[in-house]
């Protein structure tokens, strides 16, 4: 059997065609070797030791490290928006208009602090979802709702208790929900148990045995680390290389700096000398042996593959959310428009997962709620449709204007989308539209009139709406550009045909 040196140890290679004996089951006989173990427990289990840890990791990430709080502040941006808007759908139009409009007046302010907008409240029960993996929402007997962080969701007895009790089949059938006391921490007095009815629980667990989440990003919380050191290491070089300028040589020079040298306190005891460097307010001084040279300090740093090295670890950090590098740094300079598109189309999928989870375990919960409480009041009257809604989603944003207008103006006309799904894509609801462009026709068309009245001259009604005239359709004006733009390419050519033309003579 040959062997293969790895940091002084060996390590056997397999005995079937000289393959690495790490491949497929070999692995388990691998690891044992080199004492590697794995924790075999439910997915439960497992988040009972860890979960407080990380989440407490995702938080100080969040207060200190700018990467990772832009991180998922830009995911939080894409998967809420400008906030998802109800449509209700009752199939009564008048009772649809009523309903809206009383939950917007709602949605103002629906957090018990009077603090929160429903908007900012959807994008902060996202921003914990990604933070620390699961949030709740307490329906208060005061009508608005509150939110809870997921370290409040706690029991009485100590670290293995999650603060979810459960059925035998593993669904909650109560939550312990605690205030924070004035020492920052929980309160264990203030724990009280409230059922699903009046606390919805949202949660990302990673197993079908789990049930707590934990942070989404926890598996790049070691990049994290890593990209810390390179950026303190490659600080630190500015900041020694930036003060260090020449190395002097003189006379007894290596004497002479040890006795001009200060007391290090950093040093142990009995080495607090500094060697042969002199510090002084903005330099440090070389004091060299006789026959060394006097030489200036190269600052070649940031190190060679810096750059290099750093962005692939911000691309890596990104992974677990779906995120492209160039949404982490917000650099767009070496992408092109369909680049672009592609990076964010693939990042979309995970926020559209991110957007249902939202809507179905927090909106549409509170959305029912806020309902009856106005069919008990009176304003609103209970029938077999009356709680039919959807959610206007935060759509995939327009990357280049131009060219997506283009884009979605072929697909409706090849019969390829609806025109409802084109204003959505723009956070904007068909019915609204429709309403304020009729208003707009009737008023250009009043216009067109009046001109027609008074002068007598007929012009357009379509200019006043912001349309184009029948005479002059957009394909037309397409169309002229681009026979102008290829009389222009044949000219060019034409004309350097003649050029060489003329040099053979």
């Amino acid at each position: 059997m040959s062997k293969l040196s790895r940091d002084n140890q060996a390590i056997d290679i397999g005995y079937f065609g000289g393959r690495y004996g790490s491949l497929g089951y070999r692995s388990a006989s691998v690891a044992s070797r080199e004492g590697r173990s794995y924790v075999a427990k439910s997915g439960e289990a497992l988040t009972r030791y860890d979960r407080i840890q990380l989440i407490n990791q995702s938080r100080d990430f969040i207060r200190n490290n700018p990467i990772y709080k832009g991180m998922i502040a830009r995911a939080v941006g894409y998967i809420v928006g400008n906030g998802f808007g109800l449509q209700a759908k009752t199939g009564d139009k008048n009772i649809n208009v009523q309903i809206e409009k009383l939950w917007k007046k709602f949605w103002k302010k629906p957090e018990i602090r009077n603090i929160l907008s429903g908007r900012k409240a959807e994008k902060m029960v996202c921003s914990e979802m990604l933070t620390v993996g699961d949030t709740g929402i307490l329906k208060t007997n005061k009508g608005k709702i509150q939110l809870i962080e997921s370290e409040q969701i706690v029991g009485k007895k100590g670290w293995a208790d999650d603060g979810i009790a459960k059925d035998s089949l593993g669904t909650p059938i109560s939550f312990s929900i605690g205030g924070y006391g004035t020492s920052g921490q929980i309160d264990k007095r203030t724990i009280k148990t409230y059922s699903p009815d009046v606390f919805l629980f949202l949660t990302d667990p990673e197993r079908p045995s789990s049930i707590r989440g934990v942070p989404p990003c926890q598996s790049s919380f070691p990049m994290l680390h890593r990209i810390n050191d390179v950026c303190d290491s490659e600080a630190i070089a500015w900041q020694l290389l930036a003060r260090m300028a020449v190395s002097i040589t003189r006379e007894k020079g290596e004497q002479l700096g040890y006795n001009e040298s200060k007391d290090d306190p950093q040093k142990p005891d009995g080495n607090k000398l500094t060697t042969r460097l002199t510090e002084l307010d903005y330099a440090l001084i070389f004091h060299g042996k006789p026959g060394e040279e006097i030489k200036g300090i190269e600052r070649n740093v940031p190190g060679k593959n810096f750059s290099e090295s750093l962005i692939m670890f911000l691309r890596l950090l990104g992974l677990p959310l779906g995120l492209p590098l160039e949404v982490i740094l917000l650099d767009w300079t070496k992408s092109n428009y369909s680049q672009s598109r592609a990076v964010l189309e693939q990042a979309f999928t995970s926020f559209i997962g991110w957007q249902y989870e939202i809507t179905d375990f927090f909106l549409t919960p509170v959305y029912e709620w806020f309902l009856r409480s106005q069919i008990r009041s009176g304003p609103i009257k209970e029938t077999e449709t009356i709680f039919e809604h959807d959610w206007i989603r935060p759509t995939f944003p327009w990357i280049d204007q131009l060219k997506e207008a283009l884009a979605w103006g072929e697909k409706l006309d090849r019969g390829l989308t609806l025109h409802n799904k084109a204003l959505k894509s723009l956070g904007t609801e068909r019915d609204d539209e429709m309403t304020e462009r009729q208003a707009e026709v009737m008023d250009a068309i009043e216009r067109a009139q009046n001109i027609k009245t008074e002068t007598g001259v007929e012009v357009p009604w379509q200019i006043f709406a912001g349309l184009q005239p029948p005479n002059q359709t957009p394909s037309a004006g397409k169309a002229a550009n681009d026979a102008e733009e290829a009389a222009n390419k044949k000219q060019k050519k034409d004309d350097k045909n003649k050029d060489n033309s003329n040099a053979d003579e």
